[in-house]
């Protein structure tokens, strides 16, 4: 049975693409829960990609032969990465509402939106969840690093045009085409750097992968993963 390993988006856990893993049931589905999230310490230095490849790295340790990875937003991005630099290891890789292309625009509407005091008051169901997930004394800390993260990742791209061209499995690249983080226009862009990508851009979708139709989702992703994977 092909191995599929899931990855959540920034102040996410593994919980969150659990529906999208149950529906997946043609496949073996893994999750992780990067450092820095859930119950995990926060890393001393920091959140970074390096460490977030090093969870990808442990959690296929023991896989035999090459697997197929799905990240949502920041997820998809360490997935991306880490298919760059396991070109035998990959044997796909999907990705939903990354943000791939990065203005100073951009930044400062993203660090807009990681203001813990703004969550409490505009979103206050949102923090508290964020609370439960993570810790009501952590929640707070890891939004700060997640914004420091994205300062970096906006500074100094990882995924560079070299990077990019070192991927040589399938990509498909999925953006809602209501995402204001993840632009469809940015994504597709994005793919014609990319030696075998193509673009999925679901209708009426915004960012948040709640507001994704997991059930085109999931039809999209299966009929992808069938035309990649080779017959057993």
């Amino acid at each position: 049975m092909h191995t599929i390993l899931l990855l959540h988006g920034a102040l996410g856990t593994r919980r969150q693409l659990a529906f999208l893993a149950d529906g997946l049931d043609h496949a073996r589905c893994l999750g992780i829960t990067f450092s820095g999230h859930g119950e995990g310490e926060l890393p001393p230095e920091g959140l970074s990609f390096d460490r977030f490849l090093a969870d990808i790295d442990a959690a296929l340790e023991k896989e035999n032969g090459p697997v197929h990875l799905f990240g949502y937003s920041m997820g998809g991005y360490a997935a991306l990465l880490w298919a760059a630099r396991h070109p035998g290891r990959a044997a796909s890789v999907a990705t939903l509402g990354t943000k791939l292309v990065w203005t100073e625009e951009d930044l400062r509407k993203e660090l807009a939106r990681l203001d813990p005091a703004a969550m409490e008051e505009k979103v206050p169901e949102f923090a508290m969840g964020l609370a439960a997930a993570h810790g009501p004394e952590r929640w707070k800390d890891l939004v700060a690093r997640t914004a420091d993260l994205m300062r970096r990742t906006a500074a100094q791209p990882p995924l560079t045009d070299e990077v990019l061209a070192a991927i040589t499995c399938p990509v498909l690249l999925c953006v809602g085409d209501r995402d204001g983080t993840a632009a469809p226009g940015d994504t597709l862009h994005t793919a014609h750097k990319l030696k075998d990508a193509g673009v999925l851009v679901l209708p009426r979708t915004r960012h948040p992968f709640e507001d994704a139709d997991l059930d085109l989702l999931i039809t999209q992703l299966s009929r992808f993963w069938e035309g990649v994977m080779p017959e057993e």
